[in-house]
């Protein structure tokens, strides 16, 4: 049988023991939670947007990706067909839609384009009709010709540095 003296002690080394481990698992979750909220998302220019037009869809790669101020070099304008009566869906992935970013819509009647500013989580997909109604009546109805979505991204410049980067998916949906 063991004394008081010996079982306080082994009481108190137990104690400790669950003290330390305590710390020890609180030690790792703010640890955990500081890396996850600092890890780098994707680079910029591997974010893509995926359209949609009935069954068909396409992933769309940046036309523009830059630091801003600086010289920036056009990229390819994929295409994908909309009619009138289509609607064209935009998957926004959360590497855009995580922050704020806007939606431009370009027709074939200037008077007719419109802009959308969305802030973050606002959505994650987008319904574009392939034509709108007519500003005054018996005029044809406007086409859409271009969208185009803008977001500012963090990436890596030529030293490894995290940089801002002025963004631009554009996608034509004009027949070829």
């Amino acid at each position: 049988m063991s004394t008081p003296k010996k079982a306080r002690q082994r009481s108190l080394l137990q104690f400790l023991a669950l003290l330390v481990a305590v710390v020890v698992i609180i030690l790792a979750a703010v640890l955990a939670q500081n890396w996850w909220n600092n890890r780098l998302g994707p680079a910029p220019q591997d974010i893509t947007v995926t359209a949609r037009v009935g069954d068909t869809s396409i992933e769309v790669s940046p036309y523009l990706v830059c630091e801003p101020g600086l010289e920036c070099p056009e990229g390819e304008v994929p295409n994908l067909p909309v009619d009138p009566d289509d609607t064209l869906l935009l998957e926004i992935p959360e590497a855009i839609h995580d922050h704020d970013w806007q939606l431009l819509m370009i027709y074939d009647d200037p008077a007719a384009n419109d802009q959308q500013l969305h802030g973050p989580y606002d959505t994650e997909q987008v319904e574009i009709p392939g034509s709108v109604d007519p500003l005054t009546e018996g005029d044809p109805r406007p086409r859409l010709m271009v969208v185009e979505i803008s977001s500012a991204q963090i990436g890596l410049d030529a030293d490894g540095e995290e940089t801002p980067y002025a963004t631009v998916w554009s996608l034509s949906t004009m027949a070829d």
